[in-house]
């Protein structure tokens, strides 16, 4: 539950995008999110210290990149995705706008294969030059854990200032975007639970929609993983109420 200590780290096997590689825009030495997840594999956040944050620089985050897809390539495992994730929030990049175009632009030159995605909770898409800026991604993949405001708050646990109705209201701003749920059992699915989920996502409206639930450690020791069948249903079910693809990760 550490923290990654680089700047490009994996590749790994993700259930949701094969071997991925994931470019870490945060410092290497402490998780920094404005959510406090219960289930995040990273635990809980730290205090913030009264002490400068250091964020990777372009040409850091391309050198890193370019050296671990060649490395990737020379094991035998070729590269076609790689996410912009790492510890906790992308978006707290304090150059995220300018960094993204010129990420974007590498890959176009040197590595069109690869499809690049990020995820995020949606922290700064109040901010339409964020809003711009995500859609340089193939898969802009944005968390919505609860339609729910109660429920969202003690899952997440928002470190700033969080109003779901906002929230929603910007999702629908966002272009083509991909909507990510955790479901964790006995917090997020009853069936009141995937009814306003669900709502949501009809005003959303997303391209597609990604559900999973808990498949490693965890913040909150002992959270409940629903069964594949129930994450069957549930994409099942949303994906014929929205016409969209719905994937369960299992």
């Amino acid at each position: 539950m550490d923290p990654e200590k680089s700047v490009v780290y994996g590749p790994v096997h993700s259930r949701r995008f094969g071997w991925d590689l994931g470019i870490n825009l945060l410092p290497t030495n402490r998780k920094l999110c404005t959510f406090d997840c219960i289930y995040c594999q990273y635990g809980f956040s730290p205090p913030l210290r009264n002490e400068k944050q250091i964020f990777p620089d372009i040409a850091e985050i391309l050198n890193s990149w370019e050296e671990q897809i060649v490395l990737a390539s020379e094991k035998g495992i070729p590269i076609y995705h790689t996410t912009v994730s790492g510890n906790g929030e992308p978006t707290m990049h304090p150059d995220f706008n300018t960094i993204i175009p010129q990420i974007v632009e590498w890959r176009n030159q040197h590595a069109s294969h690869i499809r690049l995605a990020i995820l995020s909770n949606g922290y700064r898409i109040h901010d339409a030059a964020i809003r711009e800026t995500l859609k340089y991604f193939d898969e802009p993949i944005l968390k919505l854990d609860s339609a729910i405001p109660e429920k969202l708050k003690t899952i997440d646990r928002p470190l700033a200032p969080f109003s779901l109705a906002q929230f929603i209201s910007d999702l629908q701003k966002c272009d083509r975007i991909i909507i990510q749920t955790m479901f964790l059992k006995g917090w997020n699915d009853h069936p009141r639970d995937i009814l306003c989920w669900q709502n949501a996502l009809l005003q959303i409206r997303p391209v597609s929609v990604q559900i999973y639930t808990v498949s490693r450690d965890t913040a909150l020791p002992e959270l409940g993983a629903l069964s594949e069948a129930e994450l069957l249903r549930i994409a099942d079910d949303t994906s014929r109420l929205l016409n969209v693809p719905v994937q369960a990760a299992i």
